[in-house]
């Protein structure tokens, strides 16, 4: 009987010490919960990672490794890309070459141009990181945002050292570079995000806190004046403008696109426009079938660009059907501007 209790014990020990042992080097993950929904293409993860836990943190996303960390703090924080729809990430410390803890984890961003990325799954939520006290984060970032962070957003007035220093100095300046300085990691970098002018859009007096007036307009429109006094008076209006969603097609922080397009001009319209990418479009004759490119020629009145649905569209506003551009007032007449014959 002895015996056999002394034989239980140690099992016991065996068993629940290393348990216990382990659970004092595993890694976890203080930000975001699963199954979080996102609406944009970076996603800022922070992890616990107690000193001497792991010596390499993977993250693969879609069975894609993305990021590789040497931890050298007990907090890691980083951002990783996503991709429309659920994300799939899993997270591995490794320490001595093996797998020494792992977390696994989903996360979804929606598309206001995708109709099918529209809604998120059931059980998926949004989960607002400045509605929460992140105790833990205070330690090293400053959470509350500062007059620094409300810069001139007109180009005219934009503090000198801006002009010629250029973005860093203007970093050095805000409390939200530190956590999202991913944002400004594109060709492509809107205004206020270039001068790290946050509060330029998102208020700290909303609930939730941080998030944008709706419809997009009444942010945009305060700096973009000239558009506004111009496409109102326009007798067509194409649908994301006349709904005020700007960003539906703008990314309003930083893209790989001119215009700050969330994909290249063609793309982006066939994302709505589907039948248009069918190679079917604008015939000419009666009994010749002939059809007009949309992409992949040389744009005639634009030298050195390619054609694409905005060589003959409009794509906010227009005086003509179909949003046709220059004022011609007819698709014939649109015709006439480039085949001269």
């Amino acid at each position: 009987m002895l015996i056999k209790r002394i034989f239980y014990i140690t099992v016991f020990f065996l068993v629940f010490g290393l348990t216990a042992e382990a659970s004092q080097n595993n890694i976890t993950l203080n930000y975001p919960p699963d199954k979080t929904v996102m609406e944009f293409d970076l996603l800022s993860i922070s992890l616990t990672v107690p000193q001497g836990s792991a010596d390499l943190i993977k993250v693969n996303i879609n069975d894609q490794e993305k990021v590789e960390i040497i931890p050298d703090s007990n907090f890691e924080c980083f951002s990783i890309p996503l991709k429309v729809g659920i994300n799939r990430i899993n997270i591995s410390a490794i320490k001595e070459n093996k797998q020494a803890d792992e977390i696994i984890m989903s996360v979804f961003r929606r598309s206001e141009l995708i109709s099918a990325y529209k809604d998120p799954p059931a059980g998926f939520k949004k989960d607002y990181f400045h509605m929460k006290n992140h105790i833990k984060c205070a330690a090293c970032h400053t959470l509350e945002p500062s007059e620094s962070d409300r810069k001139p957003v007109n180009i005219a007035a934009f503090p000198t050292e801006i002009l010629v220093y250029g973005k860093d100095v203007a970093a050095t300046t805000s409390t939200c570079y530190s956590c999202h300085k991913g944002l400004t990691s594109y060709p492509f970098v809107h205004g206020p995000t270039a001068v790290w002018s946050c509060l330029s859009c998102h208020d700290p007096q909303t609930n939730p806190k941080y998030s944008v007036k709706k419809p997009d307009t009444k942010v945009c429109f305060s700096c973009h004046i000239e558009q506004k006094e111009g496409w109102y008076t326009k007798k067509y209006f194409h649908g994301p403008f006349n709904t005020g969603k700007c960003a539906i097609c703008h990314s309003p922080h930083a893209s790989e696109n001119p215009f700050n397009l969330v994909k290249t001009t063609w793309d982006l319209c066939l994302s709505c426009h589907i039948d248009k990418g069918s190679g079917k479009h604008i015939v000419k004759g009666f009994f010749v079938t002939y059809y007009h490119p949309t992409h992949g020629k040389p744009d005639p009145l634009r030298k050195g660009k390619e054609l694409t649905c905005a060589s003959c569209h409009e794509p906010h506003t227009s005086d003509s059907p179909r949003l046709l551009r220059l004022n011609v007032g007819s698709g014939f007449a649109l015709c006439k501007k480039c085949h001269l014959e």
